[in-house]
């Protein structure tokens, strides 16, 4: 991977475009890290749920960090939320998943064990 200097901003390169990164214009990296957070909750989950066949529909992640109140302001805590559609019979076992998802997420794993990761799920 490759960062380029493009006027004030910093680019990530990337074959299907280059992402820009910068508070005013761009992806600022505690956004990009919070992201990357939250997107491999959601590989995860999504592939713990299909290796046991659970039927399932992922209809939105959101998320969202805090950062911490005295500087250097790391991030304190990153809450994700899974939209999910499924079946009533099924939700106990999407459940049980769920709480698989942080010890088989590299990013999380990565993260300082003082950032606070909360993740829920809202059955749809």
């Amino acid at each position: 991977m490759e960062l380029i200097q493009e006027a004030d901003t910093l680019e990530l390169v990337h074959e299907h475009g280059n992402w820009s990164l910068s508070r005013e214009t761009g992806f600022s990296p505690v956004q990009l890290l919070t992201a990357s957070a939250a997107a491999c909750s959601t590989y995860v989950f999504e592939k713990l749920l299909d290796e046991r066949g659970i039927p399932y529909e992922m209809k939105n992640v959101s998320f969202n960090y805090q950062l911490g109140v005295y500087y250097p302001n790391p991030i304190g805590k990153i809450d994700v939320h899974f939209f999910i559609k499924a079946n009533q019979r099924v939700r106990e076992e999407i459940e049980h998943v769920f709480y698989q998802i942080a010890e088989n997420c590299p990013i999380i794993q990565s993260l300082h064990p003082h950032i606070k990761i909360n993740e829920s799920i809202v059955f749809i």
